[in-house]
């Protein structure tokens, strides 16, 4: 089923007729109660896929606060945590780094560095680009969110060249072979009240030209008081995002409340409608909104109760048998979900679903397919005492038998 392209007009008068709604609560009831209605048949709980026949192999353990991982046309394996280090692993597990040049993240503990990925054209021009945040500037307390840019040297060894593209706030980045970047943001917690406002960056796809200026084809150029950056809007927190090998259109999975996690196409112009729509509940358990309004998208699919997926590949390669088009999402859910989502499509429509090692139980962060056709997997690291889970992240690497 596809996604309905809206107007500019449309989403403007969206705007004004949906109301904002209460922040979540902290407690949280029985996650499986009460399981919204779907928009149309398929929309969510797919039938079973039929089981793969698969090897793991442990590449390497030792990651700490993982964030994300890109594959080389070598094969080899760029990791990086988001304390800010990018460490680079080869096929049988020999690790060098961290890699040295980097950006000017802050100083510090917890999430700095959020994402990094490798130019569409990296084999030609092996440029990378990150989103982090930088040292708040004398006087201020807030670090500033940037986007910027290097090349990796030839020996791999360090980035070069370093770019600031923008101080805009970036959660996931996809790379475009035209020179554009799209940048999720975050749209949850204090930012809530300002994803449907379009003088801010929460909760929006941005995109930019990579050497940071605007393209001029974005939706709302021309527009007043709407930031030129923003692509799309109503995202909660997108945490997997790639360029469909077809079609070239962005598609992205995302976090939902409670429940309602969503598999989307993100359009021109398009609003998903969180915090107004959506197929999840507060933490209470109460209502948010309704799950349809005019002038809004629907997800492709949605999870109820919620897996909390992150990462997003579509395999190409034919290595594994019956995987080529389907999509491969990490799950991170401490209570539903600890293993890795495989979707099969028909074009736009999920047929099916498939969870692949549970047995092992870990998060999986992010997910990617090597041009030799394996697929690596990143896992999180762990450091909850109560819960029994104190794990070192991990890059696994996915055989067929």
């Amino acid at each position: 089923m596809k996604i309905i392209q809206y107007s500019i007009v449309s989403i403007l008068a969206t705007l004004t007729c949906l109301s904002s709604q209460t922040l979540a609560a902290d407690s949280a009831p029985d996650p499986r109660a009460n399981p919204p209605i779907p928009a149309f048949p398929g929309q969510t709980a797919a039938a079973r896929a039929d089981s793969s026949d698969i090897s793991m192999e442990l590449i390497y353990s030792g990651i700490q606060g993982s964030r994300a991982l890109e594959v080389l046309p070598d094969n080899s394996v760029l990791i990086a945590e988001g304390s800010g280090r990018i460490m680079l692993i080869q096929p049988d597990g020999t690790v060098s780094g961290p890699l040295g040049g980097m950006p000017p993240l802050r100083s510090g503990n917890g999430r700095i560095l959020m994402d990094f990925i490798v130019d569409a054209n990296f084999d030609q021009n092996r440029r990378v680009f990150f989103a982090y945040e930088a040292a708040a500037p004398a006087g201020q307390e807030e670090p500033i969110p940037q986007i910027a840019s290097a090349r990796l040297s030839s020996d791999k060894t360090r980035f070069e060249n370093v770019q600031i593209l923008a101080d805009l706030p970036g959660r996931r980045l996809a790379s475009t072979t035209d020179g554009k970047l799209f940048i999720t943001t975050i749209g949850y917690m204090e930012r809530r009240p300002e994803v449907q406002d379009l003088l801010q960056y929460s909760g929006k796809v941005l995109r930019i030209n990579t050497d940071g200026s605007i393209p001029q084809d974005n939706p709302f150029i021309g527009i007043a008081n709407v930031l030129p950056e923003i692509y799309a809007i109503g995202h909660r927190d997108q945490d997997g995002i790639f360029l469909h090998p077809g079609t070239g259109e962005l598609w992205s999975v995302e976090h939902g409340p409670m429940g309602g996690d969503e598999l989307n196409i993100v359009r021109a112009g398009q609003n998903a409608g969180w915090p107004n729509i959506t197929y999840g509940k507060n933490y209470d358990g109460t209502e948010i909104g309704p799950t349809q309004w005019q002038g809004t998208s629907q997800p492709l699919y949605y999870w109820f109760p919620s897996l909390a997926p992150s990462g997003l590949a579509m395999v190409k390669s034919d290595l594994f048998p019956g995987w080529q088009g389907s999509l491969l999402i990490g799950s991170l859910s401490p209570a539903q979900g600890r293993f890795l989502i495989r979707l099969v499509l028909d074009g736009e429509r999920v047929l099916a679903e498939e969870h692949l090692l549970d047995d092992y139980d870990r998060r999986i962060r992010d997910v990617a397919e090597a041009p030799d056709g394996t697929i690596y997997l990143l896992t999180d690291s762990e450091n909850n005492v109560d819960a029994g889970r104190q794990f070192p992240g991990e890059l696994l690497k996915i055989l067929p038998k």
